[in-house]
Parts: structure tokens; sequence; C-alpha cells
């Protein structure tokens, strides 16, 4: 057997750039780390960090949060996976129970809370779980928030989510409902 640990290592490595920055007297940065971005305090005009949420069926973006001294992780299966001759599609999320690509009814989960490590890791998991399972979890723990999405496009948000997250769209094209 062998341990993986690429599915939060960025959540990692972002709380320790936090940690030494905020060491080095750093009180407002924002950083990516590929689908992981993690901020510290504010913009320096005070404003919230926006913080954009790719759609993952285009090249464009559903929506964004603001957050402060917060991270806001993504998972997702748009943009590491391959279609074989069958049209199945195989990404590089995979299922521990069945060792193959989960398809849980899930096509991304953004996670937003102030630990980079655990929201990385809930990303995944939640990914791999689908839509009633993640919401269980959610209610279970109620200390961070989520975006999902789900297979025919429809945007579930945690309540915390319901005046903080900014559609692009406005709802207008994309049912929008609280978990």
């Amino acid at each position: 057997m062998m341990v993986d640990l690429g599915g939060v290592g960025k959540g990692f490595t972002g709380d320790e750039v936090v940690k030494t920055m905020k060491e080095d007297g750093v009180t407002s940065a924002l950083f990516s780390l590929g689908g992981n971005i993690q901020t510290i305090g504010t913009k320096p005009d005070g404003e919230k960090w926006y913080v954009g949420i790719k759609d993952p069926e285009s090249d464009g973006y559903l929506g964004g949060v603001r957050v402060q001294d917060e991270a806001v992780i993504t998972s997702g299966g748009y943009e590491r996976y391959f279609t074989d001759d069958d049209g199945t599609i195989y990404w590089h999320i995979m299922d521990p129970s069945t060792g193959a690509s989960a398809h849980s009814g899930l096509i991304s989960v953004t996670i937003i809370g102030p630990c980079g490590l655990r929201c990385d890791g809930l990303s995944t998991a939640l990914f791999v779980m689908g839509r009633e399972k993640a919401a269980a979890h959610w209610a279970a723990h109620q200390d961070y928030e989520a975006v999902l999405v789900d297979e025919g496009g429809t945007i579930w948000l945690t309540p915390g989510l319901k005046d903080r997250f900014i559609p692009v769209d406005q709802g207008e094209t994309r049912e929008i409902r609280i978990l």
C-alpha cells in the first residue's frame, strides 16, 4: 500500500505560507496554489478579498465569495481527466471503495474555511461522498462552508454562503439551492 498526500499537500503548504508570512508581519495577502487560494486579512483598502470559483462546465466562473483570513479550495474532475473510446470519463479523484474515478453525482466541490489543510481534505472527501453525504457531513460539523456543483449543473450552497456567494449570472441560467 502507498499513501499519497497529494490530496492535502497544497492545503498544508498554504497554511505554512500563511504562518510564515504572519510571523514576518504580513497583514494583507492573497496567494494561489493552483486551485487553492489562501488569504491573509483583507485587501490593503480594507475590503474583503473576492475569490472566483471556476465553472466546471466552461472556461468561465460560477461566481465567487468574499473572504478574509480564509482558504477557498476546489476539487473537481474537469481539469485532469481523459475520455476513453466509449466516452467514459476518468478523472484523478479516486473513490477508495472502488479504486476507480469517483462518480458521486458531483463535478465540483469548493470549501471555504480558516484551515487550508482541512479545506483541501474536505473538498476531495466531499467530492467522493456525493451531495447527500456531503450535506450530512456539513450538518454534523458546520465549521466550514461549501459550494457543490452536481452533474445537472445545480449549485448547492451551505446556508452560511446564502448571502456571501455571488453568482456570475445571478442565478439566471443555473439553479442555486441551499443544502
